[in-house]
């Protein structure tokens, strides 16, 4: 790391907690990299030069990377780009929740049932070990599966995913694939090729978004999935 510059941004730290078939949950720090243009690991965000300063936060919800390399890519609309619509212009990773819950398909569902209901959310991203995304699993599926009589594990009653939405989409591509597939979740992956989750972002994101631009809520205010 070097000396802070004259100029530098804050990049927020985002949490992918996974939760395995014995009932162990994995936490991996994910931070927005402007120069790749997707979701990185904390670690090789740290290593890189243009990193001045990690902060985590114990109840993670200021935590930060400051970088000097996303403030000059930051600084880069044109007069043509700052012309066009917000909902274009604002990408999905500025918006999605910081932190999320994943599952790999052996973990058990009742496991998954009480963690969900503890958490307040309405559904998790299935992944495998590396975090390509698989499938989703909601509240839905888990009443669905324990009748009449309860699975044992995610991958029995998960949906299989044929929807998920890049970070670097915008968030008006983001709502019309939502709109477009009757849904009101979506995975977000780094890449579309790789396909590992790095979010989620729902209707109800798009609204708080919308709802902070017309002043009716603050800007810290934040979801989780």
């Amino acid at each position: 790391m070097r000396h802070p510059p004259a100029t530098e941004v804050r990049l927020p730290i985002r949490v992918r907690r996974t939760i395995d078939g014995a009932g162990e949950m994995t936490a991996t720090m994910l931070v927005h990299c402007d120069a790749r243009r997707r979701s990185i690991p904390l670690d090789d965000c740290s290593a890189c030069d243009d990193c001045v300063s990690v902060h985590v936060d114990p109840l993670e919800e200021e935590s930060y990377v400051t970088c000097t390399k996303g403030a000059v890519f930051g600084m880069e609309d044109t007069v043509e780009e700052r012309a066009v619509p917000d909902g274009d212009r604002t990408r999905v990773w500025s918006v999605m929740a910081k932190r999320l819950v994943c599952v790999l398909p052996d973990a058990k569902t009742d496991l998954l049932r009480d963690i969900l209901l503890e958490r307040g959310v309405t559904g998790a991203p299935v992944v495998d070990p590396r975090g390509t995304v698989l499938g989703f699993v909601s509240r839905a599926d888990i009443l669905r599966g324990s009748w009449p009589a309860p699975s044992a594990v995610v991958g029995e009653i998960m949906t299989p995913l044929a929807v998920t939405v890049s970070e670097s989409a915008s968030l008006a591509e983001a709502s019309a694939l939502m709109a477009l597939e009757g849904i009101h979740l979506l995975p977000v992956v780094n890449n579309a090729a790789a396909g590992n989750v790095v979010g989620v972002i729902s209707a109800l994101d798009v609204l708080r978004w919308f709802a902070r631009k017309c002043g009716y809520l603050r800007q810290d205010l934040q979801s989780g999935n």
